[in-house]
């Protein structure tokens, strides 16, 4: 067998070092600009180079890596620029996902109630940690509602491009938990059927969420071409 490509058996390998990477990238164990080399990988996750190269080639496509000739593998940076653009995107494609999964949660809110006594918690507890995770959670819920696999990947892959930032946020000022009234009032117009209303709060609600990544210093960010 060569190494040059995973075989298809492989897939669930690939996609355990993918999840790991990704993980890893979420909470900070891996940053922005950190070069990745497929047998350090390898060695690290027990696992053959071909399934890390795969792993590596599809986070590059997701957007989550960042591959150059000559120079290899990294974890992404994104300018300013490329943060903000991802937001707007973000907001646009959310807002849509709430109100398609209105209906159905409207019938059905046990999950997202689930989701948002577990925010709330955290909240109360101060606990960033389970905070970032559980706000990734509600977010994502709208999008699997509507089971448009097309909304749920582009989703997925913004989220994670821009996870890091948004923990870094609640690391740098934690009033950023006061947010969770956003939820609330997300879950309060699903809850009455009002699509409109719930999709206008949560545009808002990502929009406010770009503001506060776009307020953390430079070093979060990759220099633009022009400076």
């Amino acid at each position: 067998m060569t190494e040059t490509a995973a075989l298809p058996n492989d897939s669930l390998t690939v996609q355990q070092v993918s999840d790991a990477i990704t993980n890893a990238v979420r909470d900070g164990r891996l940053v922005p600009g950190q070069r990745l080399t497929e047998i350090d990988f390898a060695k690290r996750l027990g696992v053959s180079r071909p399934s890390v190269r795969e792993a590596f080639r599809q986070l590059t496509a997701d957007g989550l890596l960042h591959s150059q000739p000559y120079r290899g593998v990294s974890v992404r940076h994104m300018t300013r620029r490329e943060v903000d653009d991802l937001f707007i995107v973000r907001g646009a494609l959310e807002g849509l996902a709430v109100r398609l999964a209105t209906p159905t949660l409207q019938n059905d809110a046990s999950k997202l109630l689930a989701i948002q006594a577990e925010l709330d918690t955290a909240e109360t507890r101060n606990d960033l940690v389970a905070m970032s995770r559980q706000n990734l959670a509600f977010h994502m819920l709208f999008a699997d509602v509507t089971g448009n696999a097309l909304l749920c990947e582009q989703l997925r892959r913004i989220s994670n491009s821009v996870y890091w930032l948004q923990f870094r946020v609640l690391v740098a000022d934690d009033k950023v938990l006061q947010t969770n009234t956003r939820h609330r009032d997300i879950v309060d117009a699903v809850r009455s059927g009002d699509a409109a209303k719930a999709k206008a709060i949560m545009i808002d609600h990502v929009d406010h969420s770009r503001q506060l990544v776009q307020s953390l210093p430079d070093n979060h960010f990759a220099a633009s071409p022009a400076d």
